[in-house]
């Protein structure tokens, strides 16, 4: 019973927990209700072409929601190994349900997915404000809302994919890692474990966040025979046994039926599937850098996307403020990859967020907390920035790293002069202010366009 203790809401957190899960509520309401009827249909097959058909926002695949219609896999279980095995029992509830009633109801069980973790990022990333960082209750709450008016932090709570599943595991294991530091405790091997499990289960890059997280927290002590063996070799020979037996059972068999639809398709209709293979390639290239090599790795890379224009319009740009036009498109089917604001006043906005988080490196650098934070962040950076995976859209990523930005400015308010505080509560708040009303704004305009 003590494991569930973290997940009960505390007293002084429910008002900000209720208020963001009415948020939560309603963004996924309006989702659905964007093609409710085509969302809803009991049909047996079709799954992927009504779902493709009907949802696009900025590049989130809807692979969840075929996968509990249908139990088509269409994402990478390698990269996200234990994604399946939350979907699985989803699946076959939805299709005796579809059986039972007609009617699926794949996008009420994600959507109840999402908000639950969405409210637990906002519950875990309030407890590092006000617990770890030792911040009141007003600065704790305004440092939290200021994180999900990030355009790319909110979009993730209402969209049918891992990314916010993901962020509550890394916030989690923020919130556990850092009140160890705090009391001086050590992170014991069984909870590196179930740490590591999860976090890596959802997205196999986080595992190596969570592996720095019991580094930064036990020190030399992470590499004792038995936190190595239990909290790190273990987990992850767990998600490999649980990938290969989804990969073997499941994955192979379709991918014999997949292929038999194609030959299918092609003697149907050769030329149209050719013409619509070629257009999707023409389209893809045009929109993808040049690849680092031909092997399975290689082809992830990017080596010539401008880094400087990447960092301006999209890692620190879309990430924070949603660009108005081509809002919400999806670089794979109709956006270019660098889009400008219309709006003079969104560089200004973003100039000044990249300035306190500058400012928030400084001061908390010498913290251990904030360390690790850092190394987390530079894994992203790396990864996406450095060796260029993902970098076409790689705002998508935003929640698995934005929330330093917050917590840097955080440290910042610690060690400003008791006379230059309140000034800069005074920012931070026009600053959260104006991205909730800029972003949640263009989210639910752009939603309620497709209801109508």
């Amino acid at each position: 019973m003590q494991l569930f203790n973290i997940f009960k809401v505390k007293r002084e957190e429910r008002w900000l927990a209720l208020a963001m899960l009415a948020v939560f509520v309603m963004f996924n309401a309006l989702v659905i209700a964007g093609h409710y009827h085509a969302y809803t249909m009991g049909a047996h097959g079709g799954f992927w072409s009504i779902f493709t058909k009907n949802f696009r926002m900025s590049g989130y695949d809807n692979w969840s929601w075929i996968t509990i219609s249908g139990m088509r896999i269409h994402f990478e279980t390698v990269r996200h190994p234990l994604y399946l095995t939350f979907l699985y029992p989803l699946y076959l509830l939805d299709s005796w349900l579809i059986d039972a009633v007609g009617y699926n109801f794949a996008v009420y069980f994600m959507a109840a997915i999402l908000v639950f973790s969405a409210f637990y990022a906002v519950v875990f990333m309030y407890r590092v404000f006000r617990e770890v960082l030792g911040l009141t209750r007003f600065d704790a709450t305004l440092l939290t809302l200021f994180l999900f008016s990030f355009g790319h932090v909110l979009v993730p709570s209402m969209v049918p994919d891992h990314f916010i599943i993901s962020m509550m595991f890394l916030t989690m294991t923020l919130y556990i890692t850092g009140m160890k530091m705090k009391k001086g405790r050590l992170l014991t091997a069984w909870q590196g474990c179930v740490l590591t499990f999860f976090t890596a289960g959802m997205a196999t890059s986080n595992g190596v966040k969570t592996l720095l997280a019991g580094l930064f927290t036990n020190g030399r002590r992470f590499f004792s025979w038995k936190y190595v063996s239990l909290g790190a070799v273990l987990p992850f020979l767990l998600l490999l046994g649980i990938q290969q037996s989804q990969y073997y059972l499941l994955e192979v068999p379709q991918e014999a039926v997949i292929r038999n639809i194609v030959h299918v398709n092609r003697e149907k209709d050769a030329r149209k599937v050719e013409q619509h293979i070629n257009e999707r390639e023409s389209w893809l290239k045009s929109h993808t850098g040049r690849s680092a090599g031909d092997g399975a790795v290689g082809k992830l890379m990017d080596i010539s996307t401008p880094r400087g224009e990447a960092l301006v319009e999209n890692f620190f740009g879309e990430s924070v403020q949603l660009h108005q036009q081509y809002l919400l498109k999806d670089v794979s089917w109709d956006r270019p990859v660098f889009v400008a604001y219309s709006w003079a006043a969104n560089y200004v906005v973003e100039a000044v967020v990249v300035l306190l988080f500058v400012a928030g490196i400084v001061s908390g650098c010498r913290e251990r907390f904030f360390r690790m934070l850092l190394a987390w962040f530079a894994c992203d950076v790396t990864l996406h920035l450095v060796l260029g995976f993902a970098i076409n859209e790689v705002y998508i990523m935003t929640a698995g790293w934005a929330f330093i930005i917050p917590v840097a400015c955080g440290y910042l308010l610690r060690r400003l002069p008791q006379r230059l505080r309140r000034p800069y509560r005074w920012l931070l708040a026009a600053l959260t202010a104006f991205l909730w009303m800029y972003n949640a704004g263009q989210t639910a305009f752009y939603l309620c366009s497709r209801i109508c």
